[in-house]
């Protein structure tokens, strides 16, 4: 548990560009919004791990967003029926649907629209504003709370202290495989 903990604080600290955390916030947001159990999630999910994102925020960020997912269903469903039942898209969908492996895609469910469709319209805001938060957290944030005197208290605390060391490591990883 240590560990996790640590990887994660190293890769909010740690990663030379702020975009890897933000892209992998922004991809995992996509991943909430889209149902899981079909080629689509899959495919979303296997590329991530092939992309320069950081996979401990990533995995982070799907495991705290996935539950409240459900809540956005009703919207995400009616903006998957307003495009699928679009008489000048069709021919296309029905273009797609007859190509191999899209079937397993789940495309045509209204959920599954909606929620790509959605999770495409936020991908690019939230990477800017996690990307904002990212280079807030570093340039101001920490450095405010390590010279604080409840933080130097606290790092004494021998959890923490192997939680600091812990975070040190997995920078140092993360250093030198750039």
């Amino acid at each position: 548990m240590i560990g996790w903990i640590a990887r994660i604080m190293a890769g909010l600290y740690s990663n030379r560009k702020p975009a890897e955390v933000a892209a992998a916030v922004s991809t995992a947001l996509l991943l909430t919004f889209l149902p899981g159990a079909n080629l689509l999630w899959f495919t979303i999910f296997v590329a991530m791990f092939f992309l320069r994102v950081n996979h401990a925020i990533a995995l982070l960020t799907l495991a705290l967003l996935a539950p409240l997912s459900a809540t956005a269903d009703p919207l995400l469903h009616n903006l998957g029926h307003i495009v699928l039942t679009n008489p000048s898209l069709a021919d296309f969908f029905t273009a797609l649907y007859n190509q191999p492996l899209m079937p397993f895609t789940r495309f045509n469910n209204t959920l599954v629209m909606g929620g790509l469709l959605a999770g495409a319209i936020v991908w690019f805001p939230v990477f800017l504003l996690s990307r904002i938060a990212v280079m807030t957290f570093r340039l101001r944030l920490v450095p405010a709370l390590a010279s604080s005197k409840p933080v130097r208290a606290l790092v004494k605390v021998p959890l923490v202290a192997r939680l600091t060391g812990a975070t040190r490591h997995w920078a140092a990883v993360y250093q030198a495989l750039r």
